[in-house]
């Protein structure tokens, strides 16, 4: 019983900082005087909320009773919370003066639109009144001694003392609103209300230590632009979007991304600066974003380059992928970057380079999820458990590549004496390498893409279209046809132009008829054309973009075939045009190949031009008659 009277004490201060009347407060003492005296005499050590109501059923007059009851109420939630919770307070005060001007000028406004009937108006002065005596309670003597803070624990109060919280949260973010548009409160107060239930609303103790300091030192400076502004350039933006082209789903998803930032800058204090939004988001970007958090971190470099460039840079693009590189040990980036350097010298191709930065990567990621502290500690028996587990090649040769470029990279370890020298040859080949025979579309699949493209009607099916029949009629490489420009086609004599992006060797192809319809109703009916980028073939959704080789694999995929492999559109093409009556050397010419060696493999699949070439056992010199080669 030694918390008694403390706890009784602070249910009393807490009933005179919430204005209770004199009558209420001395009611209450006098219940706790009494429960204190009877709980004395019956011996009690310990104070029971059930025993205090017991009491105030049998002991209390019924006219006193209610108000005994609520007092009893009051003290458990101090004993079990240590304070009064909003379910058994009310507010009885009169907001100030400066408060009870704005909540008449706003029901005025209300009122004069003529939407609300008379018992909603009565609702809004109730619950707005409420909240401007809730902050007066709370030391806001005026709306600028309001602060983030103050929303918390309405927020707790609201939830605690109503079951029409969402009601009365509504119309308070409202009338927020209202004085937020009219300058009298920061605009970040009525929509931090509309995010509190979500757990989104983040602060400086959400963030790590060095990622405060980072703040800190941005706040002393004063660097970057202010909160407000951010906002209204933030309003610019979105709308920019929109007038570009951007998806609902893209702008309001960018409103989102951006609102949160902005609640955290103004709760924080701080203006917007690019070093505050990298601590930030790389704190608590997981947590808010989940899986959107590519598309936030989109968000930012797009608002970023907004507030540097005045526009949006609609072909600029930020795609963040952890490859596990960045994940790396020390010591191993220190030897994958000069690998790397050394091939960008040899003059690789920009995504050769980048396969073999996979391929160590992965490699290196095996050596250290092993234990391993150092290249020197490399062994032949790691080298084959790393072969061992690395299966996830579906041919041969796509595994001798992989393990092709491991091995180069091994080898600038032995140059430079990390590991012992002809370690390299612990990785080895997966099979002997041989001449197969190559894959074509099936009957079934040039059925399906060429009715594909026959009724293709809605701007993606056109684009598909002109991509297919671009693939099925001159047999380009993806990388080649996504790379064509408008400029490569010369219309009058029917002819593409592209420089291969494989052999960088200038091809000109004819362009046939129905390649040429495809792709002319493709930039007729489909292709954005508000745009300055030369590519033929771009995005159908903003930022208009060029678009992937993906976008190809894609184009097969919808068009029904049985494969997305685009590349079988060129073997079809060489071996149709071969089976045509074409020659090896005129194959190859129109395949781009620099020699006619590579085109050899597509007579596998012409039987009858097979037989109508075969040589002579007397050119091969080995002998013809009789058993063992006597007349």
């Amino acid at each position: 019983m030694k918390d008694f009277k403390n706890n009784a004490a602070t249910v009393i201060s807490t009933l005179e900082r919430y204005r209770y009347g004199p009558r209420a407060i001395s009611l209450s003492q006098n219940c706790y005087d009494s429960l204190y005296s009877f709980l004395m005499h019956s011996g009690s050590k310990h104070y029971s909320a059930d025993a205090a109501l017991n009491w105030c059923e049998a002991n209390v007059a019924k006219h006193i009773r209610t108000a005994y009851v609520n007092a009893v109420y009051r003290l458990g939630d101090v004993y079990e919370s240590g304070r009064v919770l909003g379910t058994h307070l009310t507010v009885y005060a009169k907001p100030s003066e400066q408060f009870s001007g704005y909540i008449e000028v706003y029901l005025a406004k209300l009122t004069a639109s003529g939407t609300y009937s008379m018992n909603h108006l009565a609702n809004v002065r109730h619950v707005v009144t409420q909240f401007c005596c809730f902050a007066q309670y709370n030391g806001a003597n005026s709306v600028e001694d309001i602060g983030y803070d103050m929303f918390d624990m309405y927020d707790r109060f609201l939830r605690e003392s109503s079951k029409a919280y969402y009601i009365n949260e509504g119309l308070v973010c409202v009338f927020l609103e209202y004085m937020a548009a009219g300058g009298m409160c920061r605009r970040g107060y009525p929509i931090y209300m509309h995010y509190i239930e979500s757990g989104k609303c983040t602060s400086l103790s959400d963030l790590s230590p060095d990622s405060q300091e980072t703040v800190h030192r941005c706040r002393e400076k004063n660097s970057g632009i202010s909160a407000g502004r951010f906002y209204r350039l933030m309003e610019e933006f979105t709308e920019k979007l929109k007038a570009a082209g951007y998806s609902r789903t893209v702008t309001d998803s960018a409103r989102y991304h951006l609102t949160l930032l902005y609640l955290f800058l103004d709760k924080s204090n701080i203006g917007y600066d690019r070093a505050v939004v990298e601590a930030w988001f790389g704190d608590v970007g997981g947590r808010l974003f989940g899986k959107g958090l590519c598309m936030a971190r989109r968000t930012y470099e797009m608002y970023d380059d907004y507030i540097r460039e005045g526009d949006i840079l609609p072909l600029h693009w930020w795609k963040h992928k952890n490859n596990g590189y960045d994940n790396l040990p020390v010591w191993c980036r220190e030897m994958l970057e000069p690998f790397i350097a050394a091939k960008e010298k040899e003059g690789w191709e920009k995504n050769t380079i980048k396969m073999y930065g996979t391929c160590v990567t992965a490699f290196c990621s095996f050596l250290a999820s092993s234990g391993m502290t150092s290249f020197a500690e490399i062994s032949p028996q790691v080298i084959k458990d790393f072969n061992i587990c690395d299966n996830g090649h579906k041919t041969p040769e796509a595994k001798n590549a992989y393990n092709s470029r491991i091995r180069k990279f091994l080898i600038f370890l032995e140059i430079n004496g990390i590991v012992p020298m002809g370690i390299h040859l612990a990785l080895p080949n997966k099979a002997a390498g041989g001449e197969k025979i190559i894959e074509v579309l099936s009957d079934e699949d040039i059925n399906a893409i060429e009715s594909y493209c026959r009724n293709a009607s809605a701007p993606l099916e056109l684009r598909d279209a002109a991509i297919l029949m671009t693939a099925m009629n001159t047999g380009f490489r993806s990388c080649d046809i996504v790379g064509i420009r408008l400029s490569d086609i010369d219309w009058k004599n029917r002819i593409i132009r592209i420089i291969q992006q494989k052999t960088k060797v200038e091809h000109l192809h004819p362009m046939d008829v129905k390649t040429g319809n495809a792709i002319y109703r493709y930039i007729k009916d489909a292709r954005h054309g508000n745009t300055d980028c030369d590519m033929l073939f771009l995005k159908v959704k903003a930022p208009y973009g060029p678009v992937s080789r993906s976008a190809c694999r894609n184009a097969m995929e919808r068009a029904g075939a049985s494969t997305g492999r685009i590349h079988l559109a060129r073997k079809t093409f060489g071996s149709s045009i071969l089976g045509h009556g074409a020659t090896i050397n005129e194959t190859a010419e129109m395949l781009g190949h620099s020699d006619s060696s590579s085109v050899h493999k597509y007579t596998s699949l012409d039987a009858e031009r097979m037989r109508l070439c075969p040589l002579s056992l007397a050119e091969t010199g080995l002998q013809t008659g009789g058993r063992y080669g006597h007349g």
